[in-house]
């Protein structure tokens, strides 16, 4: 008798789990009701809030970006001030998470994830985001973790992404005279750009645009890399666009660049930023194609109301009604 009800026991166990596999190939048990996770990233943060609302989230960052923390206030922190988003094994066993997912590789050596799994925390690698169609897969995975209703709303979000890509891609096919694009970034005192292996190049090839630093030799760099001043001058872009607030102010009042075209001509624009920076890995860049489209070619897309379309992405995937001074703050972040 006491066997047949070991038995039984292990088998209900058994049924309350399910078997996730991971982009490693390796499969991973998880509980068959999860509510509490710890995304590795910020973006599988914000892609989590978007799946599932917030609060089943459990994000080691000491702070969350602006927007992310206004809309969903409930999301946890481990308070950890080093800024790392996962900061310890020790501090993700202690806030009793379930399931951590993302870039194991980037985050854990393998004896932290040994740590974490010894505790019982399922540890589920997803490290392939690098371009539209694997942000599609990273979003389908983290929903098969999260279940319930996640699984639709993933569908829903991949299938939304599709069409800005096809509306995007179709009506730019046959520009002739393709914008020329330089992505420049400014970061600790040093300008950056984007190989054509970032996720970013792939949004300006959509939009109908050449980024011009994949024309330079890259063998020299996989996602990003300093770039000079002369560099900058040679290219001559007819667009630059950059991460951030600063970025801009130290392209326009650069007396080296005072000659570029797009300085010249007020074409100079910072990536929109939300829940979560556009241009990057993060479902929100859904919507970069869209704003790229617009800037590079205004009057192919004279129909395309950028401020009504950001509403209907937060109403519907974020459950969140914006206000006119709120999509003001995303289009032109401060």
């Amino acid at each position: 008798m006491k066997k047949i009800l070991t038995v039984l026991i292990l088998a209900a166990c058994l049924l309350q789990a399910r078997i996730i596999v991971d982009d490693g190939g390796k499969e991973v048990q998880i509980p068959d009701n999860v509510e509490r996770v710890t995304p590795m990233i910020g973006a599988f943060t914000q892609m989590s809030a978007m799946l599932t609302g917030e609060d089943k989230i459990i994000s080691g960052a000491a702070r969350l970006p602006k927007m992310m923390s206004k809309i969903f206030p409930k999301i946890k922190t481990m308070n950890n001030v080093s800024g790392s988003l996962t900061s310890s094994a020790e501090s993700i066993i202690a806030s009793n998470t379930q399931v951590v997912f993302g870039p194991v590789g980037m985050i854990f050596d393998e004896n932290q994830r040994a740590q974490l799994e010894a505790a019982g925390i399922a540890v589920v690698n997803i490290n392939k985001f690098s371009n539209a169609s694997e942000i599609k897969g990273a979003v389908s995975k983290i929903a098969q973790i999260l279940g319930g209703d996640a699984v639709k709303k993933a569908e829903e979000f991949n299938e939304y992404f599709d069409e800005n890509i096809k509306y995007v891609s179709e009506k730019v096919q046959n520009i002739k005279d393709k914008k020329r694009v330089l992505a420049l970034n400014f970061n600790s005192g040093n300008f950056s750009t984007i190989s054509g292996k970032d996720i970013g190049a792939e949004y300006i090839k959509i939009a109908g645009g050449i980024n011009l630093s994949s024309q330079d030799n890259e063998t020299d760099f996989k996602i990003s890399k300093t770039i000079n001043e002369e560099q900058v001058i040679i290219f001559n872009p007819d667009v630059i666009i950059t991460n951030s607030r600063e970025g801009k102010e130290k392209i326009l009042n650069n007396p080296a660049f005072k000659q570029l075209k797009a300085v010249k001509e007020g074409a100079v624009f910072v990536v929109p930023s939300g829940v979560y920076l556009w241009s990057v890995r993060s479902a929100e860049g859904a919507l970069q194609p869209l704003w790229l489209a617009k800037i590079l070619y205004p009057d192919i897309f004279s129909d395309l109301n950028l401020e009504e379309e950001v509403k209907k992405f937060y109403l519907k995937f974020y459950r969140y009604e914006l206000s006119d001074e709120e999509v003001k703050e995303i289009l032109n972040p401060k």
